[in-house]
C-alpha cells in the first residue's frame, strides 16, 4: 500500500515536471518574454523562474568552482629615469613639471 502511494506521488511529481518543461519550451521557442508570458497565461513569474532554474541542464552545474588567478594587464610600456641611485619609471602621459620637481627633490637627498 506504501508503495504504491509513493509511485503515485513519483508519477505526479514527473507529470508536473513535464509540464513545466512543456511551459518553458513553449516560451522559448515563441521569442517572448517570460514574464509577458506568464502574465498572458496567469502563471506567478516566481513559479516559472523556479521551474526554468530547477530544470535546467546538469551541465550548468559542471561550471569550474573555486579560486581563479588573476593578473593585473599589462601597462603600457615607460620610460625608467634614473637619477643618482633612483631609478623613476614614467608612464605614457606623464607630467613633465612634476617629474622635473620630483627628480630634484631626489637629488637634494
Amino acid at each position: 500500500m506504501e508503495q504504491e502511494k509513493q509511485e503515485k506521488t513519483a508519477g505526479a511529481r514527473e507529470a508536473r515536471r513535464e509540464e513545466w518543461r512543456r511551459i518553458i519550451a513553449e516560451q522559448q521557442a515563441g521569442g517572448q518574454a517570460a514574464a509577458a508570458y506568464c502574465r498572458e497565461r496567469g502563471i506567478p513569474v516566481w513559479k516559472y523562474s523556479y521551474w526554468r532554474k530547477a530544470l535546467a541542464p546538469a551541465e550548468a552545474d559542471a561550471s569550474p568552482r573555486g579560486f581563479v588567478e588573476l593578473r593585473p594587464p599589462r601597462r603600457a610600456s615607460g620610460v625608467c629615469v634614473e637619477a643618482g641611485r633612483w631609478l623613476v619609471r614614467v608612464e605614457p602621459g606623464f607630467d613633465a613639471a612634476t617629474l622635473l620637481r620630483a627628480l630634484e627633490a631626489l637629488a637634494a637627498l
